[in-house]
């Protein structure tokens, strides 16, 4: 089974141009060269780490997802640790509203652990079919690899 990697759409560009802002703040302490002449500890300081972080999060935005693959499903959170969950380990999938945003209900594929439900908010869609859908696709990459 090859891998599969579904990513948010509005996410990642909004955190990217965020991050990217907070990267050229950095930088600007950095253009007018005061900071570095007069040797402005709390401001290089202050530079690089608004630098730093915001490269930082620049990278996290963009590994944001879901990846399918053969071990199983991996949700790459911004905040978090990668995810990882086997396919032995999921019982079933089943779509349900997992939130409600601007006063519209969110649907995403929820993945059903034991007593557990773990909901693929990466996934997540206004449309239910779109979000059945997704469901569907889930449940036959399980089947296959339950078969290989």
């Amino acid at each position: 089974m090859h891998r599969i990697v579904i990513r948010p759409r509005v996410q990642i560009p909004v955190l990217v141009v965020i991050f990217a802002v907070w990267t050229l703040l950095g930088v600007t302490y950095f253009t007018s060269g005061d900071v570095l002449a007069e040797r402005d500890w709390f401001g290089i300081v202050l530079g690089c780490l608004l630098v730093t972080s915001g490269m930082a999060g620049i990278w996290r935005a963009l590994r944001l997802g879901v990846v399918i693959g053969g071990e199983g499903v991996r949700v790459r959170g911004f905040d978090s640790r990668d995810q990882v969950t086997a396919w032995s380990a999921i019982q079933s999938v089943d779509c349900a509203q997992i939130d409600v945003r601007g006063g519209l209900p969110l649907y995403a594929p929820v993945l059903r652990l034991g007593d557990d439900a773990m909901p693929l908010s990466a996934l997540g869609s206004y449309s239910r079919q779109d979000a059945e859908r997704k469901v569907e696709q889930l449940e036959s990459l399980k089947a296959s690899a339950a078969r290989s």
